[in-house]
């Protein structure tokens, strides 16, 4: 079996991880060079700084989020849920998390799925409901528990959401809250065919 070899970047980086001086580690783990193995090392650092550092690098794979969100730090476990790289698997473990700031991440994350947003939408706090109702990849069926959640804010976000169906919208129009109606006919004058689809479900209920 062939051993990667280490380029002169990463040595030099690496030799700058182990520097008693804490800036320098810092620029170490945010260096634009960077690898995972450079990463992983920092993400051992005695400094959260250089850990928060490491999480939130556009190099981080997913074997380094996973490492950062054993971190004992919810500041570094935070950049690891929010890192664009976090798979959805990676978003699974961080919904897991004893800190709702790190499951507001993960539900916020562009690259959360279904699955992780219908996990998130079961969430007990109500941001993180509320960042899984928001989130563009919500499915209909996330959005219809989001619609019917007792929290105002988050059945706001359901009606807004652009992947709201006439279903999800009437049942918004009928909301206790003005504002929840309002998103509902923000979205409603934005698409005029939703207007017709919501008046046949009307004209359907009725008869």
């Amino acid at each position: 079996m062939t051993t990667k070899k280490t380029s002169k970047i990463e040595q030099e980086l690496l030799e700058a991880l182990r520097s008693e001086d804490e800036n320098v580690r810092i620029d170490a783990a945010r260096h634009l060079n960077a690898t995972p193995e450079v990463l992983i090392i920092a993400l051992k650092d005695k400094d959260e700084s250089v850990r928060c550092n490491a999480a939130k690098h556009p190099n981080a794979t997913p074997e380094v989020l996973l490492i950062a969100l054993r971190d004992r730090s919810e500041d570094v476990r935070e950049e690891a849920a929010r890192n664009p790289n976090a798979t959805p698997e990676v978003l699974l473990i961080a919904l897991g998390d004893k800190n709702e700031n790190v499951r507001w991440n993960a539900a916020d994350n562009p690259n959360a799925t279904p699955e992780v947003l219908f996990l998130a939408i079961k969430d007990e706090d109500e941001y993180v409901r509320e960042r899984a109702a928001d989130n563009p990849n919500a499915t209909p069926e996330i959005l219809l528990l989001a619609v019917k959640d007792k929290h105002e804010w988050v059945r706001d976000c359901a009606a807004a959401n652009p992947n709201a169906t006439p279903e999800i919208l009437l049942l918004a129009l009928k909301d206790e809250s003005k504002n929840v109606r309002n998103a509902a006919k923000e979205a409603i004058r934005k698409n005029p065919l939703l207007e017709l689809q919501i008046a046949s479900l009307q004209a359907q209920t009725t008869s």
